[in-house]
């Protein structure tokens, strides 16, 4: 569910792009940028399905409570954003950020935040950083085909990249900060406190294993047509999209360990004109009630673990925020990659190409 800087042909698999259906600039809530009250700011987010659920559970609601007219935009632009922040006349104030954004661009593209209404407790750990509160959560992990493997499903990252064992396609998104060489060190028997900085090489190695093998997909629609084609018998998915592809018919079930736990953050743009707005939408988003709305409202999970989404039975086993999900999850260095973000997607293309 990112927006990586700077934005490659590798990094457009990120949710946002996979989300949004077109670009939209349109006032909440039945409200004008122009009107009802004197403050006012503009939300930048994915747009689509995606957007649709912020504003039901977050932004129509934040517009009732205080009177603030909150202009959605979409979709999110990493150079858009740039320019406006180095013009020092951004039209922008919140901005739906990737994780791995928010650490590398505090200060430069988004304002430290007052963090006084936040309680860190409330959110994964290292989750809340100066410049960013989680939004929403998803996890990259492996589904597999029910049909495929029967009795004798996988249950480690390791079977992923077992051929002999579990013949078979796989697939796997075409963006590395998914968390792909990661996962290959997993399964090659690293232990997440010690997968960085990444040994290249090694986790190559590993990935060289299906390489052959691999469908890579680039889009959250893509991933879905994958499952309900059943294009591989074993895929790493979004948990979201996982959970919409079996809401389709696609036989394939979760298998949550070692899974990588991700989030989104909303951020203020550097510069925001309408900061104190900004400020006050953020600790309203990121609450317990409109938290518990949005996981309600669409297929991720809400990022303040105190929110109590009442979900089905086919929802809960995809849902990343579940503790015992967490509980086998890991996390991407988010400081690691936004100082090595460039030298790991160089790499990346490299081996792709090759």
């Amino acid at each position: 569910m990112r927006s990586t800087i700077p934005r490659t042909a590798l990094l457009a698999g990120a949710v946002g792009v996979a989300l949004l259906a077109g670009c939209s600039s349109t006032p909440a809530g039945g409200g004008s940028s122009d009107g009802g009250g004197d403050q006012r700011l503009t939300f930048v987010t994915y747009g689509s399905a995606f957007q649709e659920a912020q504003e039901k559970s977050m932004v129509d609601p934040f517009i009732a409570e205080t009177g603030i007219d909150v202009t959605v935009e979409s979709p999110v632009d990493p150079a858009k954003l740039k320019v406006m922040v180095e013009a020092g006349n951004p039209t922008w104030d919140v901005y739906l950020a990737g994780q791995q954004d928010v650490p590398a661009y505090c200060g430069t593209l988004f304002e430290e935040l007052d963090l006084s209404n936040i309680d860190e407790a409330d959110f994964a750990p290292g989750t809340v950083e100066k410049c960013g509160v989680p939004v929403d959560t998803y996890s990259y992990m492996v589904a597999y085909n029910e049909e495929k493997y029967g009795d004798n499903p996988p249950t480690s990252i390791a079977d992923f990249f077992d051929l002999e064992k579990f013949p078979g396609t796989r697939s796997m998104g075409s963006d590395p900060a998914e968390g792909n060489l990661e996962l290959a060190l997993l399964a090659d028997g690293v232990t997440p406190d010690e997968l960085y900085p990444l040994d290249y090489d090694r986790a190559f190695t590993v990935l060289d294993r299906v390489k052959a093998d691999t469908v890579f997909w680039s889009s959250g629609a893509e991933q879905v047509a994958i499952m309900e084609e059943q294009r591989a018998d074993m895929i790493l998915v979004w948990s979201g999209r996982g959970y919409e592809a079996v809401q389709n018919g696609a036989p394939y079930a979760p298998m949550w360990e070692d899974n990588s736990y991700h989030w989104a953050s909303l951020a203020i743009v550097k510069g925001s004109p309408n900061r104190e707005a900004a400020q006050q939408f953020i600790d309203f988003a990121v609450s317990q009630g409109p938290q518990t709305v949005w996981a309600e409202s669409i297929a991720y999970g809400p990022a303040n673990l105190t929110a109590t989404p009442k979900l089905d039975a086919a929802a809960s086993a995809w849902d990343s925020s579940l503790q015992e999900h967490r509980d086998l999850s890991w996390q991407i260095d988010n400081a690691w990659w936004g100082e090595n973000q460039d030298e790991v997607v160089q790499r990346w293309t490299d081996w792709s190409a090759g």
